[in-house]
């Protein structure tokens, strides 16, 4: 008889230094007085920039952590520079410039984990019916929109449960999350694209 697989929503992640992390931490508690639907917390969910959300087999994740794995080796800690505050569809993120290092980082990822993945999370099979252009290209291609000129690394702070834009001057300048970010990721995604458990860590250990 056939055993059924186990599939997961994942997402693989740069993940800040410490010192970042907490900045994250506090102007996320802050963010609740507004309507936030989740505060990051050390025990999750977890500050992170995304590179690449997918489905994943259960039975796949340690060919997954040994790809991630070797791909952390080779690769230094990113500085990232944070350019501004993004608000869409109810969440705030502090953006971050996507440098050809950061980009190709996104496309090794990818490349190497693509041929792995289980079909289309549930959100991005619904949504594959209504994009076009190259976020549609790229659901066909890489089950994720968000790749090559659609790649916009940042870190998600909260989404607010009412359709509001937040007066920014009330928060930080957004070069305060600027940093380090030192390590890849793999979690489980939860709702609104949270990292709620983390899988494996690999500490980057290229040389810049």
């Amino acid at each position: 008889m056939d055993i059924k697989q186990i599939s997961l929503p994942c997402d693989i992640v740069l993940l800040p230094a410490s010192d970042l992390a907490q900045k994250a931490l506090a102007i996320s508690r802050e963010l609740q007085q507004y309507g936030g639907l989740f505060s990051l917390n050390d025990n999750g969910p977890f500050p992170h920039a995304s590179l690449y959300m997918t489905q994943l087999n259960e039975a796949d994740l340690d060919k997954v952590k040994a790809l991630l794995a070797d791909i952390a080796a080779k690769t230094p800690v990113q500085h990232l520079i944070a350019t501004g505050y993004y608000q869409e569809e109810r969440y705030i993120d502090p953006n971050y410039d996507r440098t050809p290092d950061l980009a190709r980082l996104q496309m090794t990822v990818i490349d190497a984990v693509n041929p792995i993945r289980e079909g289309l999370r549930s959100k991005d099979q619904a949504r594959l019916a209504t994009t076009t252009g190259i976020a549609h290209d790229n659901l066909e291609k890489y089950g994720y929109r968000g790749v090559g000129e659609l790649f916009r690394p940042h870190i998600t702070l909260t989404r607010f449960a009412d359709e509001i834009t937040l007066d920014v001057s009330l928060l930080p300048p957004a070069s305060t999350f600027s940093g380090d970010f030192v390590a890849l990721g793999l979690f489980e995604m939860g709702d609104n694209g949270t990292c709620i458990r983390e899988i494996a860590r690999f500490e980057l250990r290229g040389d810049a």
